[in-house]
């Protein structure tokens, strides 16, 4: 019988392949130039970082106090120059925040009014009160009765004998102050702070003082309480123990009983 042919397994040689088409085959380095993405994205976290710089500057720039010059005969407020120990601690404030390139930034994206308006001009709510007019010169035997005192503080003043009869001083802040002897009668003293003040002889009669804050202040020879509301009013116990034999009466504006605000039926 015949042999069958055998198959050929000799490989055929591959030809070498040439330098042009090495290079269609070597794969493209990538573009150095940024893509529109990129770029994008570099200049959304440029504006961020600027955004961040911004509040920064405002944060620090509403720690600083607005003080306010008021002389009591005076129909209308006029508000007092910063004076320059406030001007040094706005500017170390600064300094602290923002560095070089921070403030270059700042000064690009606010304007010098705007950044004034900050400084000097700050909400009330948001200023830190600290030593008052009253504690450089003295009020004592003033008259601010029936009169809207919302936006003034008295911090460490001395007022002694001060009348604030009938006036509003809802959430302002007495801390510290001399009030000796003060009249508070029918004054709405709701959420204020009258914390370490000397309340000795200082009268309360129909005074509405819910949810003020009375820590350390010396209440052993407070003067006439009755008719007060001291509701949410947070008092040690022996200081309780003296207002409770004053306690009597029912405040007018809220109707609720001086005794009963104070819990003395608890004692």
């Amino acid at each position: 019988a015949p042999r069958p042919a055998q198959r050929n397994t000799t490989r055929r040689p591959i030809p070498p392949k040439s330098h042009s088409s090495l290079e269609a085959h070597r794969p493209t380095p990538p573009h150095r130039n940024p893509t529109p993405r990129v770029v994008g994205l570099l200049e959304k976290k440029r504006r961020k970082k600027h955004r961040v710089i911004i509040m920064l500057c405002v944060a620090a720039s509403r720690v600083v106090v607005v003080a306010s010059a008021r002389t009591d005969n005076s129909a209308a407020a006029a508000r007092k120059a910063p004076s320059a120990a406030v001007r040094a601690f706005v500017a170390k404030a600064q300094r602290v925040a923002l560095s070089t390139a921070a403030a270059t930034a700042l000064a690009a994206a606010v304007a010098a009014p705007s950044l004034s308006l900050f400084l000097w001009d700050a909400p009330a709510a948001l200023a830190i009160p600290q030593t008052s007019e009253c504690a450089t010169n003295s009020c004592d035997d003033n008259d601010y009765s029936n009169r809207d005192l919302r936006k003034e503080f008295y911090t460490k003043g001395s007022l002694k004998r001060a009348n604030f009869s009938g006036s509003n001083l809802a959430g302002i802040t007495l801390f510290g102050a001399d009030l000796s002897g003060a009249n508070f009668t029918g004054a709405d003293l709701t959420n204020a702070n009258i914390g370490q003040c000397n309340l000795k002889d200082a009268v309360f009669k129909d005074a509405n003082l819910a949810g003020a804050i009375v820590s350390g202040a010396n209440m052993m020879e407070i003067g006439d309480i009755s008719g007060s509301d001291w509701t949410d009013v947070i008092v040690r116990k022996d200081i309780n123990a003296v207002l409770c034999p004053k306690a009597s009466g029912v405040n007018e504006v809220t109707g609720n009983p001086t005794s009963q605000t104070l819990f003395c039926e608890m004692q």
